[in-house]
This record gives C-alpha cells, structure tokens and sequence, in this order.
C-alpha cells in the first residue's frame, strides 16, 4: 500500500469521526429526553410548518413517561398571532361583516367589529363572540366592541408586549371601554354549559 492510499484510509475514517462529535447540541438534547417523547407517532413532526398536507394533530403518552413535577408547571401555550388571525378570518365569513380587528393576550380577547347594517347590535356581538369562544381555550374572557375607537384601541395593544410596564392597566383600560358596547349573551360560562 502506498503512502498516499494509507492517508486516504486514515482521513476517511477520522474525519468521520470527527463530524459524528460535532452533532448538533439541540439534536443531543433531543435524544437525552427520550422518555418524554409521545408513543407511536410523530406528534410534533413538522410542528411550525404548514399543516395543509392533510396531517392530523396526534398525541399519546403514558403518565410514567412524563416527569410529574414538570407537569405540575407545565403551561399551555398558543401562538396569539395566529389565533387572533383564526378569530378575525372566521367572523368575516359570516354575511354582513366587513372589517375585523382582534388581539389575543395571556387570557382575553379583544374583536373590534364594524357592525352590519341588517343585524340587531346584541345578535351581532352574539356573533362575534361565540365564534372567538369557539377557537381558544375556555380559559379565556371574550370582549367584543362596535365602537369605531375600539378599533384604535386593539391596533395599540397590537404593537406592545406583555412585558410593557403599562401593559395590563392598558388592556383593562380596553376592556372596561368596550363593555360599553353590546357584549351579547355569550359569557365563558354559557360556552361551558353548551359543550
């Protein structure tokens, strides 16, 4: 064998090996917590991805394999954009609805709608709010305004943070102006009832 073809053999090789121990950190983690990861399934495949090809959301675990202390503090979490982007999409289907803003905080939601012309303004809040109710968790508190301001109010909220100083007495500034306005018969608790 030649010098030439001995380094080849030994560069091959090495540089395997030195690629195997540059894995990927996250990819490490990933492996580390194998008990924690769902039976028979790829419950989190292509999580941030668009779901169009038809995949359905599928979970199972078994309570040995999650941490129960973690559990205890586990919370739920939502993209807000896009749930406020369901709530707006979903209320402009129905005939009459034009012009829809809505913010989604850590539990409220806020719609500001332009109410159409052939609808009574309680049956339009009726609306608006049970379809929100509809699309998020029952932990949350619907509010819904046809006051032209409101739509003001909800585009501020759209450029802060929770971690704004201000934040909370804002949104509860928000939310005491729209009560002003029709609120319909929907509450959280009559969503609970119906289902």
């Amino acid at each position: 064998m030649t010098i030439k073809k001995f380094k080849i053999w030994i560069a091959v090789p090495l540089s395997l090996l030195i690629l195997n121990g540059c894995q990927n950190p996250q990819q490490d983690e990933f492996n580390a917590d194998d008990e924690d990861h769902a039976i028979e399934g790829d419950a989190m495949d292509n999580y941030n991805e668009n779901t169009a090809d038809g995949q359905v959301g599928y979970v199972r675990f078994q309570k040995d394999q999650l941490d129960q202390e973690k559990e205890r503090n586990h919370t739920i979490k939502v993209n807000r954009e896009q749930m406020a982007d369901m709530i707006t999409r979903m209320i402009l289907r129905y005939p009459g609805f034009e012009d829809v803003a809505t913010v989604v905080t850590d539990d409220k939601i806020l719609v500001a709608y332009k109410k159409p012309d052939d609808r009574e303004p309680e049956v339009a809040a009726d609306m608006v709010k049970k379809t929100a109710y509809s699309l998020v968790p029952s932990f949350y508190h619907v509010y819904v305004s046809d006051d032209p301001a409101s739509f003001g109010d909800i585009e501020s909220l759209g450029n802060s943070t929770v971690y704004d100083k201000q934040y909370t007495n804002v949104v509860n500034q928000i939310v005491e102006r729209m009560k002003k306005s029709p609120q319909g018969t929907t509450t959280s608790e009559t969503v609970d009832e119906t289902t």
